[in-house]
């Protein structure tokens, strides 16, 4: 089950010139948004998943809604409000660096609240994922998730309003190295995840990019590196971690063979051009982790 922002991604490769008029050297448009993201990596490992969350009418709601059924992703409690302007993200990658920069509409769609929730939002799912952009109603959902003992994945890129309280509602957290900083500071990353930990998470996660990722729970404490692969682009990378982080936890496997699974999702991710193109199956993440 996902619960968060879904977006139309438009990537824009530019070369690095400062003039008025850029002509894009590859342009490219597809479903975004950390929590269909999410889905859409887990649809591609296999695994049947169900999204909540409103979409305007517009151009842009309607791919949204194409590009989830495309993926075979439940939208049967997706809202559609008439009139509305669905998010867009309009993304610049420097076509020699590969740096971004991420121009984000939200639009106008009217913000769902608890009233909105529905009775069933949480039937036969096993896993909830949330990613901090609604957080009122993403803690209303967890703490719904938790009474029906539903495990919670949060995925925090950054600290945001109400993200301690997601914190202390998650299972799971998966964060980027600049959330580490900034909820629980520390010269050694360990002393970041027990810290992170002692909020109510019982695992912990922190993206480290090209140089892996760390992962503790209880008293484990596992460490991986990045795979070796050509990098076209990281949009989506962390969002393809934790999706295939999901799955593991889904198999119920343990640490150390979950972290070099997602290690070698997110890489794969990185493949080619946004956040859904270059989705990797299981036999290709298998191979790559047999490869290291």
């Amino acid at each position: 089950m996902g619960v968060g922002l879904a977006t139309v991604d438009l990537l824009c490769v530019v070369p690095r010139v400062e003039r008025r008029l850029v002509e894009v050297s590859v342009f490219s448009m597809q479903g975004g948004g950390s929590a269909t993201n999410i889905l859409a990596v887990l649809s591609t490992l296999g695994v049947s998943g169900r999204y909540f969350g409103r979409v305007g009418d517009d151009e842009f709601g309607r791919f949204i809604l194409r590009s989830l059924q495309g993926l075979s992703i439940d939208t049967s409690v997706l809202s559609i409000e008439k009139g509305k302007v669905s998010p867009v993200s309009v993304i610049e990658i420097d076509e020699l660096s590969h740096k971004r920069k991420i121009l984000l509409s939200r639009g106008n769609v009217t913000p769902l609240s608890t009233r909105d929730l529905p009775d069933r939002l949480l039937d036969g799912a096993r896993l909830l994922c949330i990613d901090g952009s609604q957080p009122a109603l993403q803690a209303a959902v967890a703490e719904k998730a938790r009474a029906k003992g539903v495990a919670v994945l949060l995925n925090a890129s950054q600290l945001s309003g109400g993200m301690g309280e997601l914190l202390t509602l998650s299972d799971i957290v998966v964060g980027s190295e600049r959330f580490a900083n900034e909820i629980a500071p520390s010269e050694e990353l360990a002393d970041s995840l027990r810290e992170i930990t002692r909020l109510g998470p019982r695992i912990a996660v922190i993206t480290m990019g090209e140089a892996g990722a760390v992962a503790l729970e209880g008293t484990k404490l596992v460490q991986q590196d990045a795979i070796d692969v050509f990098v076209e682009d990281t949009t989506g990378a962390g969002d393809a971690f934790c999706g295939a982080f999901a799955y593991a936890q889904l198999k119920d496997w343990p640490l150390e063979r979950a972290l070099p699974f997602a290690n070698a999702a997110a890489g794969l991710a990185c493949r080619s051009l946004g956040s859904r193109s270059g989705l990797p199956t299981v036999d290709e993440v298998t191979d790559a982790v047999k490869r290291g």
